[in-house]
């Protein structure tokens, strides 16, 4: 679509302050509702929507609402922060309903669809189906309901799908569309002018940004005029001689007539272009249509614009399907043939959705007919993406999850018809007006195509529907449409649902074509058309005329070869007798009978290239008076190769007059002069007949030679075809042969074709195919996750598209590959998710091996990668781990060679690692332990594990030293050993410490021995002492207890020897709380063993009796106790000396001594 350039009307005046704003005049009170310019975007073109929008800040009378498509992915807080820091007026996220302010930026909050109904916006909660989900379409729509030619729709380059159906809407109800021209391709991917979207080309202009911000303040500034706008909206009466014109600009330079189109719809067509081509009359859009090659194509395809979806109108097709679809296939059998006609189908929604209906009632029959839909419309454009049946979401919104799940296939962003439902469509151009229809029809669906034909070519259509249709046939119309006016054709079935039925006539004229009326009057301007285009020919014929005219000077006709009238003088009239009936231009049909055959003799002449006839005192009746005339013909030169063209001259004579009877003398004479002129003129006459009839012969003759060699031609010919018969019946058996191996390779083909389908749809591997021009040929659907790719796409170069990963080298590495024909390897990552991705650019190989282009698969290795991390994480703990321990580790294959050992092998044995592998490592261990070592190794595998102790070599104390082997195997999933894993433990230490441990033990059960000992020695002398069991249980519980806490102090001590002063103290505080009135003294003196019980037998034996007997059994007692080692006997021996005082008798003598006394 090209550029338009924008241009200031003269009658639109500068705005004053008196004139009212750009929004609807105040009508019955109601407040002025600003013009409402939506801009449908994507994220990628946020740039260009925030450059528009502060471009159009501080024009009055206006309000922004921004659609955005994928508006999951994008930071909202973020964009109303860009928007207010570049509009001054309120910037709004629209989430509940609010009324609709002048000078507003409105956003969509994520989940939601927004309407605009009475001057609000409505929120609707977005449904969750994706055949349901058209945020743009759904507020475009509702703009176009209900501001009509106010309504302003942008779509910027992004924007690949998605908006469709809203910028038909606008265009439907006079509204202006605009798309964006991008200036170049941007790391986002944004469309190029050399690569315009579909949206682009509904659009009425393609402009960059800047030039759509001019052409949408004039669009604001135009409908801000009432006055205006009221004079642009014209009276149809006023306007129908203007689109009378433009109907037949049309028709000529396209073909199709629009003498019938409703002049209502007509007019707001003709309006909207006007409005987009800014003319201020129709009478200068005339002439713009003639001037402009483009524009009759440009209304011509407004003519034709259309709202369509699947199952629109959804009860009216509920109705069908239950009532009327399971009569079609009543009494037909699967010879027979359902024929159904859809008229205006458009893109083919509604033929693909009876399509479905009659599909679903078909798989319900044993043997159902065949089914066959002509879907016809005169749009080509539209046939173009019926046949491809592949449609975005918003027109699969009355689709049900159910239909779309079966009869459609999603590809990418779109969904495409299965195949057993497009091969039930013949999608055809047709125009209904001038084009034969079908017939033995048992349906016609023609809805929303009658509202736009004027009533009396729908008095034409409809007697034509009566006659394509079987007597049990249907008509389905819309919903604004009906057949009332032909009551005796059609009968309703449903009045509500709009569907008829035929009823039977005596006689079903035939149709006749084309059915706009005066088709001879049209072809009769066309010729008048051609002979003014062809005024240099003419202008040529008149030069050449006028030189003759100076001779002559009468009245005179241009003639051409077929003898058609080109030109009349001024003075033919009396001379023509037209017959009655058809008009004819044919000059034999025109002139004088009285004429007619002088001038076939004269014109007979003229063509044998005779030169000029002349014919005088040819008798003519006018007007009840007899004239003589004299007619001429002449050839008309015209130059080299021109057609031949003829001057016919007619020159009156003098009058003759009446007839009076001749007196006897003279009459006879004047008897003979008539009688002779006649003859000689029947002899003119007869001369030209022999000449012609001679000439005629001559031409029958050679006609008949050609004739007869023609016929020995067609006879050798005959002969040639039996040959060629014979011939092509064994061609034909050759051919029936290859055809059905041809058969048999489509269906392989076409077997091939659905495994490669269900292959690129079922893999989870990205790839995308290229030409050698790095120009895309086709993708996976898992691609989408990487580039912005849709259908719509295919044959771009790649560099062209956005990505999501960090990817510059793709060019330079496709490059790489063609130069090498190796596969290039390359992982990169998603910079906002953080996904990893592992890159292979391979060959694309042909059936013939030829590389003609490249494949790229990118594999998500995010999972794996992560695996490998945590696996090196995993490897560089188990090997801190490994080298930690004091353990020396190993790994070994069943028959004992090691495969690796850790460091600390080397470090405990001093042999490295390659010495230490195979069976290496048996050199460090004790010659007389290798043999026992390796005969358990044998074994492991029988035993499922390794155990043995042997010596080994260590570097550090230069000796050997006892380690334990031990292994365990590692299995499978087979249950089969893969290798053996193992340790080797210093237990040198531990051997060490156990030898002692049985040295601690003998000792421990020396000593227990001995305590058992002076245990029954104790309880031996406490019962010769006691004169009661009570006091026998009682003097051995005390004295045992000492011996228990004398224990009690050797375990705790350090040494095996125990402080003497720690011990008194031990044992007088278990005996008495008057710790004051005990003195201690004495120097530090360790004892141990046996002497240590024997004192604690005895300070407990002392403290017993002065608590019971002696000082410290009354208040002002005191006990003195001190101990020395006496360093003058040999050997030493210690002196403890035990003393109390304060007692009021001294202490007696024992009777005896030792325990108890």
């Amino acid at each position: 679509m090209p550029v338009t350039e924008i241009r200031t009307l003269p009658f639109w005046p500068p705005a004053s302050p008196n004139e009212p704003a750009a929004g609807r005049p105040d009508q019955s009170g109601l407040q002025p509702t600003p013009v409402v310019v939506a801009l449908a975007a994507t994220p990628r073109d946020i740039e260009a929507a925030k450059r528009f929008v502060q471009a159009m800040e501080g024009t009055p009378g206006l309000s922004l609402v921004l659609l955005l498509q994928y508006r999951e992915a994008l930071d909202e807080k973020a964009l109303l922060g860009d928007l207010s820091a570049i509009w001054k007026g309120p910037v709004s996220a629209v989430s509940q309903d609010q009324p609709l302010e002048e000078g507003a930026v409105y956003t969509v909050s994520p989940n939601v669809t927004i309407t605009l109904r009475g001057g609000r916006l409505l929120v609707q909660p977005a449904p969750e189906r994706a055949g349901e989900r058209g945020t743009i379409d759904t507020f475009l729509v509702s703009l176009a309901e209900e501001e009509g030619k106010r309504a302003i729709g942008i779509t910027f380059a992004g924007l690949q799908s998605g908006g469709t159906l809203g910028l038909i809407a606008i265009k439907e109800h006079g509204g202006l569309t605009l798309a964006e021209q991008a200036e170049e391709i941007d790391s986002a991917g944004l469309a190029s002018p050399a690569y315009p979207t579909n949206l682009s080309a509904l659009a009425d202009l393609w402009l960059p940004v800047e030039a759509m911000v001019e052409r949408v303040r004039l669009e604001v500034r135009t409908l801000a005029r009432a006055q205006i706008a009221q004079d642009f909206d014209m009276q149809v009466a006023e306007a129908a001689p203007a689109l009378s014109r433009i109907a037949s600009i049309l028709l000529n330079r396209t073909g199709h007539d629009f003498h019938g189109y409703k002049h209502n719809t007509f007019l707001r067509r003709v309006q909207r272009r006007m409005q987009v081509a800014q003319m201020d009359t129709v009478e200068a859009y005339v002439d713009y249509l003639r001037e402009t090659p483009d524009e009759p194509g440009l209304l011509f395809n407004d003519l034709l614009i259309g709202v369509t979806h699947f199952f629109r109108d959804p009860k009216e097709f509920a109705f069908v399907e239950r009532e009327i679809v399971p009569k079609l296939f009543e009494g037909k059998t699967a010879a027979d043939q359902l024929r159904v006609w859809v008229l205006g189908c458009a893109t083919g929604e509604e033929a693909y959705s009876i399509a479905m209906l009659l599909r679903e009632q078909a798989l319900r029959l044993e043997a159902p007919p065949q089914i066959q839909i002509f879907a016809t419309d005169i749009d080509s454009r539209g046939l173009v993406q019926g046949r491809s049946a592949r449609y975005s979401a918003s027109a699969l919104k009355e689709v049900t999850p159910e239909r779309l799940a079966r009869w459609f296939v999603k590809e990418g962003d779109t969904y495409c018809v299965v195949k057993e439902i497009r091969e039930m469509c013949l999608f055809s151009q047709h125009n209904l007006i001038k084009d034969a229809p079908f017939s033995r029809l048992d349906m016609v669906s023609c809805r929303n195509l009658l509202i736009y034909l004027g009533q009396d070519l729908q008095d034409r259509v409809i007697p034509l529907f009566h006659f394509a249709l079987r007597p049990q046939g249907y008509l389905f119309l819309g919903n604004s449409e009906t057949v009332s006016r032909h009551a005796k054709l059609f009968a309703p079935v449903d009045r509500r649902y709009r569907v008829f039925q035929p009823l039977e006539v005596l006689s079903r004229p035939l149709p006749d074509f084309p059915l706009t009326a005066s088709l001879d009057a049209h072809r009769a301007t066309e010729r008048a058309a051609g002979m003014r285009n062809a005024s240099g020919s003419l202008a040529l014929m008149t030069k050449q005329a006028e030189r003759i005219m100076e001779r002559y000077q009468p009245a005179y006709m241009i003639v051409d070869a077929a003898h058609d009238v080109l030109h009349f003088s001024g003075r033919t009239g009396r001379f023509l007798d037209p017959p009655a009936g058809h008009a004819s231009l044919n000059v034999f049909n025109l002139i004088h009978r009285d004429l007619r055959v002088d001038l076939r003799a004269a014109l007979m002449r003229a063509e044998a290239g005779k030169g000029a006839s002349r014919l005088g005192g040819l008798r003519v009746h006018v007007e009840d008076q007899a004239i003589t005339v004299t007619l001429s013909v002449e050839p008309v030169e015209l130059g080299p190769g021109a057609p031949p063209r003829f001057l016919v001259v007619l020159q009156d004579g003098p009058a003759i007059e009446p007839f009076s009877p001749p007196s006897e003398a003279s009459g006879e004479a004047l008897h003979v002069h008539r009688l002779e002129d006649e003859l000689r003129r029947t002899r003119e006459r007869l001369q030209a007949t022999v000449e012609e009839l001679s000439r005629t012969n001559e031409e029958l003759k050679a006609s008949n030679e050609e004739y007869q060699s023609v016929n020995e031609e067609l006879q050798s010919s005959n002969e040639e075809l039996e040959t060629s018969k014979e011939e092509l019946q064994s061609l034909n058996e050759e051919l029936q042969t290859v055809n059905g191996e041809l058969a048999h390779r489509v269906e392989e083909l076409a077997r091939a074709n659905s495994d490669l389908q269900n292959l690129l749809e079922s893999t989870e591997i990205a790839a995308i195919f290229l030409d050698a021009s790095l120009r895309i040929k086709n993708y996976t659907p898992a691609i989408s996750e990487i580039f912005h790719l849709m259908e719509t796409d295919l044959g771009r170069p790649i560099h062209h598209i956005a990505n999501r990963i960090s990817y510059g080298e793709l060019e330079a590495d496709v490059a790489q590959m063609l130069r090498t024909l190796e596969p290039v390897e390359r992982e990169t990552r998603n910079p906002q998710t953080g996904a990893q991705y592992l890159i292979r650019v391979l060959p694309y190989r042909s059936i013939d091996n030829l590389v003609e282009g490249a494949v790229l698969t990118f594999m998500d290795v995010t999972a794996l990668v992560r695996a490998e991390t945590r696996l090196r994480d995993r490897e560089a703990l188990l090997r801190s781990i490994v080298e930690g321990i004091p353990q020396l580790v190993w790994r070994a294959v069943d028959t004992g060679e090691w495969t690796w050992v850790s460091p600390q092998w080397t470090a405990f044995t001093s042999q490295s690692e390659a010495e230490a592998l195979g069976h290496g490592w048996l050199d460090k261990v004790h010659a007389d332990d290798r043999e026992r070592v390796m005969a358990a190794w044998k074994g492991a595998t029988e035993a499922g594990q390794l155990e043995v102790d042997h010596r080994l070599w260590n570097v550090d104390e230069g000796s050997y030293r006892a380690v334990h082997l031990r292994a365990r195997p590692v299995i499978d999933e087979t249950g089969n050993i893969v290798e053996w894993f193992g340790t080797a433990t210093d237990v040198h230490a531990m051997l060490l410490l156990q030898e002692r441990q049985q040295v601690l033990l003998h000792e421990l059960q020396h000593r227990v021995r001995n305590t058992l000992a002076i245990v029954r020695s104790v309880a031996r002398r406490t019962a010769e002492s006691s004169n009661s069991v009570e006091a026998y249980a009682d003097r051995l519980e005390g004295r045992i207890n000492a011996m228990a806490r004398t224990q009690t102090l050797l375990t705790r001590a350090a040494s095996s020897a125990v402080d003497l002063g720690e011990l008194i103290r031990t044992e007088i505080g278990s005996q008495t709380l008057d710790q004051h009135k005990i003195q201690l003294d004495g120097p530090k003196i360790p004892v141990s063993g046996k002497a240590a019980e024997n004192l604690s037998l005895a300070i407990h034996e002392l403290t017993t009796n002065s608590v019971k007997h002696g000082a410290l059994s009354i208040s002002g007692g005191a006990v003195d106790v001190t101990w020395e080692i006496d360093r003058q006997t040999q050997p030493e021996i210690l002196r403890l000396v035990w003393s109390e005082s304060g007692l009021d008798e001294p202490l007696s003598q024992p009777e005896r001594r030792g325990f108890g006394s």
